[in-house]
């Protein structure tokens, strides 16, 4: 299950997500001056033959999100991203 949490303050917007099962790499922010989005896409795909049987399994997640925002500056965006869980901070313009 994907949670998500949002506060702002009068310097900054931060957003946290759960992410279980999702790595740095599946991972994907952007930005720009009243919105950010975030994805996150996983593959996976596991194959073993042996002589007397065959076994394939494949799996796909993603995960999207968009959100407004008040006047932040995208360049200076930070994220964090440790245990499946991600931090975005945004600071105000």
């Amino acid at each position: 299950m994907i949670g998500n949490k949002m506060r702002n303050n009068s310097k900054e917007v931060l957003l946290e997500f759960d992410l279980p099962g999702f790595a740095k790499k599946d991972i994907q922010v952007s930005a720009n001056k009243n919105s950010i989005k975030v994805k996150a896409e996983k593959r996976s795909h596991v194959k073993k033959q042996r002589k007397d049987f065959f076994h394939e399994e494949k799996a796909y997640s993603s995960f999207a999100y968009a959100t407004t925002t008040p006047d932040i500056n995208p360049k200076k965006v930070k994220t964090k991203f440790s245990k499946g869980k991600l931090e975005i901070i945004a600071p105000k313009a």
